[in-house]
């Protein structure tokens, strides 16, 4: 889950996407239309993402699970370390560290494998002048997205010294897509969304899962989660994930687990090529 913190991004941006101009604005203004505003964010989103804006940076992510007993007290404690960077015109996450420590050999060879089959396959897209796809049912299709939520602007929050206007979002009433997963959990989720005043940005998103989720024909219980997701501006109109934080306790047939997930960059550096622009 926590390797899609992005998708829940986009996710929470999906209104359709109309032409607007999002020029950094140097006083507060009144507050605007929620319906207008979700406009210019998407649109902002959006025009950010075809140009391939992080695909100028490499990071390092650092993923740390906890499992947690029925008290809540950590039971165990597992760490990734991954590097991210523009493989292919594509960005790629190698994972470099386990736990604290190098990669043994057998690791090793399973990144190299893994490094080359993602090569491939992008490689055979191109070819085929295929749409990337994703490898699961997490995908969301952010045109529609937004479908499914009422928003309302409920104020305004300085984060960082960065004011925000609050968009509050719930599911709309009626029957909603449930096609996989992901639809079933964002059909009960509801939330927070940040966006700055100054260039429209997403500054924080913040959900929560309403009821329990049912997956596998009914096996499988998602009865809590929460998660929250922060970002940053890395240049002029250009917001990059800075962290993601997601809790969860999942039952399946008559064991639960618990776990508490955090994904934080710990590092980003605009890459020299990039730099020259």
């Amino acid at each position: 889950m926590a390797t899609r913190a992005i998708i829940l991004v986009g996710a929470l941006l999906a209104a359709a996407a109309h032409p607007a101009s999002f020029q950094p604005r140097s006083a507060p203004e009144p507050v605007p239309d929620v319906g207008e505003l979700m406009k210019i964010v998407v649109d902002r989103y959006v025009e950010q993402e075809e140009r391939g804006a992080e695909l100028h940076y490499e990071s390092r992510i650092l993923t740390t699970v906890h499992s947690l007993d029925k008290e809540l007290e950590v039971t165990e404690t597992e760490t990734r370390l991954h590097h991210r960077y523009p493989l292919e015109g594509e960005l790629y996450e190698e994972l470099v560290e386990l736990d604290g420590e190098p990669l043994d050999a057998d690791d090793l060879d399973d990144e190299r494998e893994r490094r080359e089959e993602f090569i491939r396959e992008v490689r055979e897209r191109e070819e085929d002048d295929d749409p990337i796809e994703t490898n699961d049912d997490r995908e969301i299709e952010v045109e529609t997205l937004m479908d499914r939520y009422e928003a309302t602007i409920t104020g305004v929050e300085t984060i960082d010294g960065e004011p925000c206007w609050v968009i509050s979002f719930a599911p709309r009433a009626g029957k909603l897509p449930e096609k996989t997963r992901m639809d079933h959990m964002l059909n009960r989720s509801a939330g927070t969304l940040h966006v700055t005043q100054r260039d429209y940005g997403v500054r924080l998103i913040e959900f929560r899962i309403r009821q329990p989720t049912r997956y596998f024909f009914g096996i499988a219980t998602l009865r809590h989660a929460a998660g929250r997701l922060d970002f940053e501006r890395v240049e002029p109109e250009v917001w990059l994930p800075q962290r993601f934080a997601f809790a969860m306790e999942l039952r399946v047939l008559f064991r639960t687990s618990r776990q508490q997930i955090v994904r934080e960059w710990v590092s980003r550096e605009r890459l020299a090529e990039a730099a020259a622009d």
